[in-house]
């Protein structure tokens, strides 16, 4: 019994369980001091007792007889995208605006140059309008893909029976072009 007493004595000496600094004790039972609540303790500056002649700090450079390993630089090169103008109207040419009693249709021919640096989709829409009310006859939707500096060349049609004669219009309402992805 006498020996377990010297033993929990020499734990709460070891601990600083039990002992009071300058003001109270928490009253838990262990000997760390946790920071912020209750206390005056200050915070340990570290160790004090440490032996002298302990190296501070690192080496420089690699050891003796180890390689030396350069990395390669990665070398990126980054080229903007071509710029060009998406309205396609203007690389169209038409033709021939007319109506066609045998077949009652509607009919028109796009000439398509594609003065652009890289081949184009080219999305054009066609509208036949009465001249004398404005409203519309006909219309006709063609997609086409043009190589770079290349031509082609669509036949856009619309087909309605016409009862008496009619003035009317051709005209490309809209021609949109973007890069083709092929």
């Amino acid at each position: 019994m006498r020996i377990c007493a010297v033993a929990l004595v020499g734990l709460i000496a070891l601990t600083g369980c039990g002992k009071k600094k300058g003001g109270s004790h928490d009253g838990g039972l262990g000997g760390f001091v946790s920071g912020g609540s209750g206390g005056n303790d200050n915070p340990a500056s570290g160790p004090t007792d440490l032996p002298s002649g302990m190296p501070t700090d690192l080496p420089s450079g690699a050891p003796s007889g180890v390689p030396s390993y350069d990395a390669p630089t990665p070398s990126y090169t980054y080229s903007a995208p071509a710029t060009y103008n998406s309205d396609g109207t203007n690389d169209i040419t038409a033709t021939g605006c007319d109506y066609d009693e045998s077949t009652r249709s509607f009919q028109y021919t796009l000439n398509l140059r594609n003065p652009e640096t890289q081949s184009m989709h080219y999305s054009i829409t066609i509208e036949w309008e009465d001249q004398n009310g404005g409203s519309l006859l006909g219309s006709d939707y063609k997609s086409v893909t043009v190589a770079s500096g290349s031509s082609q060349t669509l036949n856009a049609t619309s087909y309605r029976t016409l009862t008496e004669q009619t003035s009317f219009t051709c005209k490309v309402t809209s021609a949109l072009k973007y890069p083709s992805s092929t």
